[in-house]
């Protein structure tokens, strides 16, 4: 079994770290106590709009780092 919290990338900001191998996105909380909150995170691999991720926790948000929109 699967645990964590669903979450949809509903955006997709920029490319992150120091040879571009994560990237920045906006998701949407999709069940739990954040359900419908959109927050950021940075994520590793390959990823694409409307993939769902599945988060150990929705508390925590990425900085934004300002880079090239």
């Amino acid at each position: 079994m699967v645990e964590g919290t669903p979450c949809e990338i509903v955006e997709i900001i920029h490319r992150t770290g120091m040879a571009g191998e994560a990237q920045q996105v906006k998701l949407r909380v999709l069940d739990g106590q954040d359900k419908g909150k959109i927050i950021t995170r940075n994520v590793m691999g390959p990823v694409q709009l409307g993939d769902t991720l599945m988060l150990s926790e929705t508390q925590r948000e990425a900085k934004s780092l300002g880079g090239p929109r």
